[in-house]
C-alpha cells in the first residue's frame, strides 16, 4: 500500500497535474482565508470540488441505476447468447441504444476522481513539507589523504531529514537528534572548494548522536572531487558534528502550490509539519497518530467505512433483488474496506476529504432518487389517465365486432345518456329488440 501511495505521489508530482494542484491549492489558501481552519478549509475545498463534478456524478447515478434495472433483460440475452460472442454484443449494443443507455457513462466521474484524488492527497502532503536549514558542522574533526589539516565547510545540505527530540536516561537532558543524508561543501586554506562531503548523520552507533559518519559502523566520511569523472575520493574526514537547534539545524516549513504571501502559508510556517484540528494533526496518517488524536483519527477512519457503506446501500435498496448485479454487489462490500484500509495510509486531512465527500455522496442521492420517485409518480398518473381513455376505445373497438341487427345501431351507454334517441319507442331496450328479432323470424 505504501508502493501504491508512492507511486500516486509520482504520477502527481508530473507536470501534466500542475495546473490542478495549483490551482486547488489558491482555492484552499482563499477559502482558509475566509474560515481560517485547516479542517474548515478542507471541507470547503471538498464541497467545491462535488459541486463541479455535480452534473458528472449525476449523471453517474442515473446510469446505474437504469443499469440496474435493466439486468434482468442484460442476463436473459447473456443466457440466451452464451455460445455466441459476437451475436451477444450485437444485441447488447442494440438494447443500449433502444433503452437510450450507456453501460460506461457511470465510469467517467470515477476516473475524473481518480486525478482529484491524487492531487488532493499531494496537496495536503506537500502543504506540510519540511526542510532542514540551519545546519552547521563543528568539532574537533580530522582530516586523511589529500586534505589540507584545516577546512571549512559550506553549502550544508541535510535532504528531508528528520529532528527528533530523545530522551535520554536519569539526569541527562533530552537533546535532539538529526536522521539523514548530508552533503556540505569543503574549503581548503585558500578559500576555494576541495570536494564535497558525502555522508548521513545520526546513524553512528559508536559515538555522538549528531556525528557525521560513512555508515554505522564507520566514521570516516569521504571528500569527492565532483570535477572528476569518476568523482574521485580526495580524502575523508572524522569526528565532525553537526550542531542541531535554533542556532543549529531547525526545521522550517516549506509548504508548496499556495501563495507564499498567503495567511496559510504564514500559520504553516509557524506550525513547520503540522496542521493541528480538533486535537488532530491532519498532517499525519492515523497509523502515525499519538495519545488522544488517535480517537478523533479513527473515527475519521470508521467513518469513511460506515459512510461508503450507506452510500451503497442507498444505491441496492431502490433496485429488485432479481435486477441486482452480484459483481456490483461484491464490489459494494468490498470498496469501503478498501477505502479504510487506504485511509489508515494517507494524510488525516485526505481522510477528512473522504467522509465529507462520501456524506455529500449520499445527500445528493437521496435527492436524485426524490426527484425520480415525484417523476414515476407523475408519469403514472399521466399513464393512469391515459390508460382510461385508452380502455374506452378498445372497448368500442371490441362492441363493434359484436353482430346486432343493421336497423339500430349501437354506441357506448354513456356516449348516449340523456340523449333524445333514448326516448323514442324505447329503441335501445334488449328486451324490445329480442321481441323484433322474433318477429322477423316468424315472418320468414
Amino acid at each position: 500500500m505504501t508502493g501504491l501511495l508512492t507511486w500516486a505521489y509520482v504520477v502527481a508530482a508530473g507536470s501534466v497535474l500542475d495546473p490542478l494542484y495549483t490551482a486547488l491549492g489558491w482555492v484552499m489558501a482563499w477559502l482558509y482565508a475566509l474560515v481560517p481552519s485547516y479542517g474548515i478549509a478542507i471541507i470547503l475545498l471538498t464541497v467545491v470540488v462535488r459541486l463541479v463534478l455535480y452534473p458528472l456524478t449525476v449523471k453517474q447515478t442515473k446510469s446505474m441505476q437504469a443499469m440496474q434495472r435493466l439486468q434482468p433483460e442484460i442476463k436473459r440475452l447473456q443466457t440466451k447468447y452464451k455460445n455466441d460472442r459476437q451475436k451477444l454484443n450485437e444485441e447488447m449494443m442494440k438494447f443500449y441504444k433502444e433503452n437510450k443507455v450507456n453501460p460506461l457513462s457511470g465510469c467517467l466521474p470515477l476516473l475524473l476522481q481518480l486525478p482529484l484524488f491524487i492531487v488532493l492527497y499531494r496537496l495536503i502532503h506537500d502543504l506540510t513539507s519540511t526542510v532542514i536549514t540551519g545546519a552547521v558542522i563543528a568539532g574537533s574533526f580530522t582530516t586523511a589523504g589529500n586534505l589540507p589539516p584545516t577546512v571549512t565547510f559550506q553549502n550544508v545540505k541535510i535532504s528531508d531529514g528528520t529532528i527528533t527530540t530523545v530522551k535520554a536516561a536519569g539526569s541527562t537532558p533530552a537533546h535532539d537528534k538529526l536522521s539523514d543524508s548530508l552533503t556540505a561543501d569543503v574549503i581548503g586554506p585558500d578559500g576555494k572548494i576541495i570536494g564535497q562531503l558525502q555522508g548521513v548523520v545520526g546513524q553512528f552507533t559508536k559515538g555522538p548522536d549528531n556525528v557525521v559518519s560513512k555508515s554505522k559502523t564507520d566514521d570516516k566520511v569521504p571528500v569527492v572531487d565532483l570535477n572528476t569523472k569518476d568523482h574521485n575520493v580526495v580524502g575523508t574526514i572524522s569526528g565532525a558534528v553537526v550542531t542541531v537547534g535554533p542556532d543549529g539545524a531547525h526545521v522550517t516549513a516549506n509548504p508548496k502550490h499556495i501563495p507564499k504571501n498567503s495567511q496559510l502559508a504564514k500559520d504553516l510556517e509557524k506550525t513547520p509539519g503540522h496542521m493541528d484540528w480538533l486535537g488532530m494533526d491532519l498532517a499525519k496518517r492515523p497509523s502515525q497518530g499519538q495519545g488522544a488524536e488517535l480517537i478523533g483519527m479513527y473515527l475519521l477512519v470508521a467513518l469513511t467505512v460506515v459512510t461508503g457503506y450507506y452510500q451503497q446501500r442507498q444505491m441496492t435498496q431502490r433496485t429488485p433483488a432479481s435486477a441486482q448485479n452480484q459483481q456490483m454487489q461484491m464490489m459494494g462490500k468490498i470498496f469501503p474496506l478498501f477505502f479504510g484500509f487506504i485511509s489508515l495510509q494517507v494524510p488525516a486531512g485526505v481522510v477528512l476529504y473522504f467522509v465529507v465527500s462520501n456524506l455529500w455522496q449520499i445527500g445528493q442521492q437521496a435527492i436524485i432518487f426524490r426527484q425520480q420517485d415525484a417523476a414515476d409518480a407523475a408519469k403514472k398518473a399521466a399513464g393512469g389517465g391515459g390508460g382510461a381513455k385508452g380502455g374506452g376505445t378498445g372497448t368500442a373497438v371490441e362492441a363493434k365486432a359484436t353482430p346486432t341487427a343493421p336497423a339500430v345501431p349501437k354506441a357506448p351507454a354513456k356516449a348516449q345518456a340523456g340523449s333524445p334517441q333514448q326516448s323514442k319507442s324505447g329503441s335501445s331496450n334488449p328486451s324490445n329488440r329480442s321481441r323484433r328479432r322474433r318477429r322477423r323470424r316468424k315472418g320468414r
